[in-house]
């Protein structure tokens, strides 16, 4: 029977290729992977959430083990949010004192299980007022809601590597996606948009982006568990916009996870800022496109 791939599996892998022996030190601090699932991009949805969550090698083994000896516990193998809220699948016919009992048992495994944890809410309504709509250069590509999501998300996992240089070098970062989604393609697009601008100023932490089963792969369990969390929480209680100074802004401050946003207008600002860039890179003599 083959094995389930786990995230300590990819990590080693990926340290014998890079170095040719097991080092588990020098991988701990240097090497990074991130896994992004997404909440809210069904049609009708007011709102589309993206979730993360971003751990070393040594931090990723911990986890591991310890959500392998969780599900043995209580009986699962694949933890589906949805699932689990709505007591179906693999779930059904739980009684109330299981569940608590599970959101506890996770709640403590990953507490400080990872680097960094990450949500991105975008409000739909605003995001075809204040960016889709509108006129805008035919040559400028504008993001889609799910490709804004990851792209801002992608920024935040990137600060928070360039912020853990080991012995003055700086560490690599992979994403992994679930595998088979339809909006992989502008996933990977901008990825290596954003490589290319983190390369051309020295910061070459971006390495990899590859794809994985959901059910196969737990940090993508808990992706998806920060993403839909999120997706209720902003569907339910759509929280008063942020206050920051920036089109950007980061709440939730001092909780295990960033939860992002634009605030007012941020998203109006953006476009702006895009359509100056895409014309203050036109060739010299070049017509704007009608």
């Amino acid at each position: 029977m083959n094995a389930i791939p786990r995230a300590t599996d990819f990590i080693g892998n990926l340290c014998i290729a890079l170095a040719h022996r097991w080092e588990p030190e020098r991988i701990s601090v240097l090497i990074y992977t991130g896994y992004f699932d997404e909440s809210g991009t069904h049609d009708g949805s007011p709102v589309t959430v993206m979730g993360g969550i971003m751990a070393n090698a040594r931090q990723w083994a911990r986890f591991d083990a310890a959500f392998v000896r969780t599900k043995k516990k209580y009986g699962f193998s694949v933890f589906h949010t949805k699932q689990f809220k709505r007591r179906a699948g693999a779930f059904k016919g739980w009684p109330n004192e299981k569940c608590v009992a599970l959101t506890l048992t996770l709640a403590h495994i990953t507490h400080d299980a990872f680097t960094e944890s990450v949500a991105m809410a975008l409000d739909n309504s605003d995001y075809e007022r204040d960016y889709k709509l509108g006129e805008a250069p035919r040559k400028v590509r504008l993001d889609t809601k799910y490709g804004l999501c990851f792209r801002n998300c992608l920024y935040h996992f990137a600060i928070t590597v360039l912020k853990r240089r080991y012995k003055n070098k700086l560490p690599s970062l992979h994403i992994v996606l679930e595998a088979g989604h339809r909006n992989f393609g502008d996933a990977e697009r901008i990825f290596n948009e954003v490589k290319a601008e983190l390369d051309a100023l020295g910061a070459n932490i971006l390495r990899t982006i590859t794809k994985a089963a959901k059910d196969e792969c737990d940090p993508l369990m808990m992706a998806d568990f920060v993403a839909h969390s999120t997706y209720v929480m902003e569907r339910d209680k759509r929280p008063a916009p942020s206050a920051s100074k920036s089109s950007f802004g980061r709440q939730g401050e001092g909780q295990s996870i960033s939860h992002l946003r634009y605030k007012l207008g941020g998203l109006a600002q953006l476009k702006e800022e895009i359509i100056k860039k895409a014309a203050l890179n036109r060739p010299s003599g070049a017509t704007p496109s009608a």
